[in-house]
């Protein structure tokens, strides 16, 4: 594919059936994004392919429903455009992972049913789940003491969606570990 190639022959192609057009822009582009990509999130090689994937599945689907039909700028813009969100989107999840992964292990640490358990540490935990709202401490008792499921949660709450529900507890988490970072470093040394 030629670079000097604009948006609306491209569309114009792919209107008229000519498919050798989106193979074209697909290995055209494809290492820049990976370039690009790598020096913006982190992430394997897979991920940038999943999302480069992502990036001109939606533009041929766009094209093909009639719902784009000409651009305001490059192709490759708008195909970098839905690479990042795809891969911003992936990196906001594995930060909840994180988070629910550290959150755990403190919560892990702390049985308290033991009697060995350090007292300043079923403290801290008592203290930082009581500075929470009502609202917080139930979600993240159900989710991680009770181990109730997303969607058993939403239904339970009358949560709008998983993702509601989702997001939901990532925020008490964060909350949850913020607190209990700043004022009690048994967790961290402990």
């Amino acid at each position: 594919m030629s670079s000097n190639s604009n948006a609306e022959t491209i569309i114009n192609a792919l209107q008229a059936g000519d498919s050798h057009v989106i193979e074209e822009l697909y290995a055209h582009h494809r290492e820049d994004f990976f370039r690009w990509a790598s020096h913006r999130f982190e992430g394997t090689r897979q991920d940038f392919e999943d999302a480069w994937q992502d990036s001109i599945i939606a533009f041929y689907q766009q094209v093909n429903q009639g719902k784009l039909l000409q651009l305001r700028s490059e192709v490759r813009t708008w195909l970098y455009a839905v690479g990042y969100k795809r891969l911003l989107n992936n990196n906001r999840k594995m930060k909840r992972m994180l988070w629910k992964d550290q959150i755990d292990d403190a919560l892990l640490a702390i049985e308290l049913e033991k009697e060995d358990n350090d007292p300043e540490k079923v403290q801290a935990l008592h203290t930082a789940l009581q500075s929470m709202s009502a609202q917080c401490r139930e979600l993240l008792i159900a989710r991680y003491y009770q181990n109730q499921g997303i969607e058993e949660i939403q239904q339970g709450w009358n949560l709008k969606n998983a993702n509601t529900t989702s997001a939901t507890l990532a925020r008490c988490l964060g909350r949850l570990k913020e607190f209990i970072k700043k004022t009690f470093s048994v967790f961290s040394n402990g």
